[in-house]
């Protein structure tokens, strides 16, 4: 897990013991080490989240990693979702993507780079809901979303 989608986790109350696990192997595996950080790496996603909390914030002491903005955050959380949207299967596609557009547009207020997802959002509700003949059709929306999807992490390495 990245540590800005992390981060989006922490401040939205969503944060499992899972994340921390996943976090700490993902630095693990790109060669970032600390004493603390492999303490978390030997967690139990079934360990209490309060204890991994505790180890969380000596690692970031450790790694000297500094809390991002709220929006840097959420965009990491984005590349998340979107990462998922890529391994997903068709059913879950068009949920990852509204979750995607309720970050942009709830939470971001349409930041320009993101207006894609509200496009995608308008077509996916124009699929479930309108009773008239569309120029586009179901496998046309999975498509652009993965696609977009895949720009995203593309263009935010």
């Amino acid at each position: 897990m990245d540590t800005n989608a992390l981060f989006y986790k922490i401040q939205k109350g969503i944060v499992a013991t899972e994340d921390y696990v996943k976090w700490s192997y993902g630095l693990i595996e790109n060669s970032v080490s600390s004493p603390t950080l492999n303490i978390i790496a030997s967690f139990s996603f079934s360990d209490n989240v309060i204890e991994v909390e505790d180890y969380f914030k000596r690692a970031l002491n450790e790694l000297k990693i500094q809390e991002p903005s709220f929006e840097t955050s959420a965009k990491g959380y984005i590349g998340l979702l979107s990462c998922e949207i890529i391994q997903a299967n068709e059913s879950e596609v068009f949920n990852l993507a509204k979750r995607i557009f309720w970050i942009v547009g709830t939470e971001l207020n349409y930041p320009n780079d993101l207006l894609e997802w509200y496009e995608i959002s308008e077509m996916i509700d124009r699929l479930q809901y309108d009773n008239v003949p569309l120029e586009f059709n179901r496998e046309d929306v999975i498509f652009r979303i993965k696609n977009e999807a895949s720009s995203y992490l593309r263009l935010n390495k």
